[in-house]
């Protein structure tokens, strides 16, 4: 799975009622894990042990989980309390009878398109392991492996999604304001918003 290097395969399976029925969660989330996940597998355990890569001071230690689902309803909310009880650094794998999407939580969770499984592959790229880390984590985020200034990226890409979002408001509040005043403030608007995500764009 994922092109992963034998050395740092586990293939252990987790049981999932560790998660849900030990740790502070909700009754959807419960529900999720009973009714959206067939079984939780630790893939690939990525250390120094393991892989021959120093730890630094962010990263000891990089987990790779699939999560083997019953349909392609992806269980965020569950995700999200495995992501939180577990120290090490976490990459998710969904996976479907044919199709799997990889995710990884920074913020938030970012998450790709679902893919052919058999086409599916990561590279382990770094001096260390928290630029292994960033490496993977800009995979999954940017289809990259360039770990380079990975949170200015991150910054930049919440920033033009949020204006993006603005864009639609002030495109939609155009349309329909009647008074001339108005419309040119939006009009102004909309133009200095354009002129930011075209610089942004140019940082990426």
């Amino acid at each position: 799975m994922l092109n992963l290097p034998s050395t740092v395969l586990v293939n252990r399976v987790m049981p999932k009622k560790a998660f849900y029925e030990h740790l502070k969660t909700t009754a959807a989330i419960k529900e999720q894990f009973v009714q959206q996940i067939e079984r939780i597998e630790m893939v690939a355990s990525i250390k120094e042990a393991s892989i021959h890569i120093p730890g630094d001071k962010d990263v000891a230690e990089i987990d790779v989980l699939a999560l083997h689902l019953k349909g392609a309803n992806v269980p965020y909310e569950a995700i999200e309390l495995v992501a939180r009880s577990i120290p090490n650094k976490l990459l998710f794998v969904c996976l479907t009878d044919e199709s799997c999407k990889l995710l990884v939580r920074r913020d938030r969770l970012y998450e790709t398109e679902w893919m052919p499984v058999d086409d599916t592959k990561l590279e382990l790229m770094g001096s260390t392991l928290g630029e292994l880390w960033d490496s993977m984590a800009s995979q999954v985020i940017f289809g990259d492996a360039n770990s380079v200034d990975l949170a200015g990226r991150l910054e930049r890409k919440r920033r033009s999604e949020a204006l993006r979002l603005e864009l639609k408001q002030v495109e939609r509040k155009r349309k329909s304001e009647k008074q001339i005043a108005k419309r040119n403030a939006l009009f102004d608007r909309k133009r200095a918003i354009e002129e930011e995500l075209s610089r942004l764009e140019g940082e990426s």
